[in-house]
């Protein structure tokens, strides 16, 4: 009889502790309790400033969360199967390097972290996610990123492009015709059809006398103020806007087009360089956990 209590009084207490908190999410042997993303949900804020490459949304929902640690669970894993690992006194050390940068002893790094509701504990093992993180992003994802020097000068001229002392360099194709031979109605089609020539070869009967002229590569201190304008407008591997001079259409076909670099340029290279490659890093890192999560076993349970 007391045995049957005993088991009837265990088998409650488990019961009511299965109420209190669930299972949110699963990877692998690696269980997520409610509890544990509610956790991490109320230190948000200070996980943001320790890991701000983690967590990079402003608000997260409990899905998010889950997400999140399924994937740090990933990297870590990742990492140790090409024998980076993070080890504790790796952990410690970078305690002691950033009390030392905030000129903070232990005693008060403790007190910074109980003001923000966060354990040491909780802090030692977020920064350890940190450092795996930085692994993972330079060691697997950097190396897939590819941004050419013509990217970044594209982006800076986006941004200036009404800024008049912008010099570029183009290697251009002249297209004319004769504008009687053109209808009005019809000029602004002619990069479309002069873009699909380009493409099948092929050229309605009454644009047969386009003419093609290869200026080759010249400067915009080269060219007269109106194609200029044109050009400038103009992206690369693109047919310009039609140009009426001298009874003549021309429409010109923008084989390269390059940014002159200018001392504004170069200060701000580094920034946008930055800029680009945190997107494209964002976008590969997605479509890589999304690649590498169908090797392992994964329960959402929210």
């Amino acid at each position: 009889m007391k045995k049957f209590l005993l088991l009837t009084l265990l088998f409650s207490t488990l019961v009511q502790a299965k109420l209190i908190d669930k299972v949110a999410g699963v990877i692998n042997d690696q269980i997520y309790t409610l509890s544990e993303i509610e956790r991490v949900q109320k230190t948000i804020q200070i996980r943001k400033e320790i890991a701000p490459f983690i967590y990079t949304k402003n608000n997260y929902s409990e899905k998010d969360i889950l997400k999140v640690l399924q994937n740090s669970f990933i990297i870590k894993d990742k990492l140790e199967e090409l024998g980076f690992i993070i080890s504790d006194d790796s952990v410690e050390d970078r305690v002691n390097e950033t009390q030392k940068n905030l000129n903070l002893n232990r005693k008060e790094l403790l007190q910074f972290l109980a003001s923000k509701n966060i354990t040491y504990s909780e802090y030692f093992e977020i920064l350890r996610e940190a450092m795996e993180f930085n692994v993972f992003n330079r060691r697997i994802i950097a190396p897939l990123v590819t941004i050419t020097d013509q990217e970044l000068k594209n982006e800076y001229y986006k941004s200036n492009m009404n800024n008049k002392v912008l010099s570029f360099k183009y290697e251009i194709v002249d297209y004319t015709i004769t504008s009687s031979r053109v209808q009005p109605n019809d000029i602004k089609a002619l990069p479309e059809v002069l873009n699909n020539y380009r493409k099948t070869g092929s050229l309605p009967e009454i644009y047969k006398d386009f003419s093609m002229d290869d200026l080759g590569k010249v400067s915009d201190e080269d060219l007269p103020k109106n194609i200029r304008l044109v050009l400038k407008t103009t992206e690369e591997e693109s047919f310009s806007e039609p140009l009426l001079i001298d009874n003549t259409l021309h429409v010109f076909y923008v084989v390269k087009k390059s940014l002159v670099e200018s001392k504004d340029y170069l200060r701000v290279r580094n920034a946008i360089y930055n800029r680009l490659f945190l997107v494209r890093a964002n976008d590969l890192s997605a479509n890589w956990f999304s690649r590498e999560a169908l090797n392992y076993y994964i329960l959402d349970n929210l």
